[in-house]
């Protein structure tokens, strides 16, 4: 399987039980106080753990052998019978919702997930370039939400490829979104990341959401090698495609060059 693939699930669609986690996983639930926490933390390891049985050619009897723990940095790094993969994966969660991407040739990589709402002038004028400011200022108002959000997510994405996360000063990322979206939907932006080189951000919406993906030009560029697709829209959620999925799957291929 070549490329870079996601997976986009909702609350609703996690177990009741407990009994698809790892040893390790269960432990970690242990320690969480408050309620939300918890189901963010439990549909971050259920997306995940979707998108690793696909790309490892699991069955679904193959959960508990799947462990997403925490790197130093606290990014999740996935576990295969308690081995390390070389595998690439980044989470993010928003509302009831989460994105989980993967890939075998592409390691650092992020992605995000963000609910397109208003957002005050002090959160532009905190946290984006001049450049940003700019493009936001100039921008009709009917698309400025959906320009904002974009844009914060592309560099929630890139700082976590990078993986400093919002540890990192966010105007020092710029974001330049580039063209029209391709036919699946997805658009493209430069991502400047100062003394860490260029980044594109694929991103795309679905429905009040913008999903983004990031990674180094060069990485993105590797992927392309081999047509290759991001997995899109089921009846009822993005996933990753699965044999064993009844609902039909439409499939879009994605230019990541």
């Amino acid at each position: 399987m070549n490329g870079i693939q996601y997976t986009l699930r909702e609350w609703v669609d996690v177990p009741a039980g407990t009994d698809w986690l790892a040893a390790g996983e269960l432990t970690r639930l242990s320690q969480f106080r408050f309620p939300k926490r918890r189901r963010d933390w439990l549909l971050g390891r259920w997306t995940a753990k979707q998108a690793l049985l696909h790309i490892e050619g699991l069955p679904a009897a193959g959960l508990t052998r799947l462990e997403i723990a925490s790197s130093a940095s606290g990014a999740p790094k996935p576990y295969l019978d308690s081995e390390p993969l070389a595998t690439g994966l980044s989470l993010s969660h928003s509302h009831g919702r989460a994105l989980c991407v993967v890939s075998r040739e592409v390691l650092e990589l992020g992605c995000d997930l963000e609910l397109v709402e208003p957002r005050r002038p002090s959160f532009v004028d905190t946290f984006f370039t001049d450049a940003e400011r700019q493009r936001v200022e100039a921008a009709d108002a009917a698309f400025r939400d959906r320009l904002v959000t974009m844009i914060w997510s592309a560099k929630e994405s890139t700082l976590k490829a990078l993986g400093t996360g919002l540890k990192a000063d966010t105007r020092s990322i710029e974001v330049t979104p580039a063209g029209e979206p391709d036919p699946g939907g997805w658009y493209s932006a430069d991502v400047t990341a100062r003394d860490a080189g260029h980044f594109r951000c694929l991103w795309r919406m679905d429905g009040q959401f913008v999903l983004s993906v990031s990674a180094t030009i060069s990485a993105m560029s590797r992927t392309c090698t081999s047509p290759s697709s991001l997995a899109t829209r089921t009846a009822s959620s993005i996933m990753i495609m699965q044999k064993e999925q009844p609902t039909a799957m439409v499939s879009a291929p994605v230019s990541l060059a």
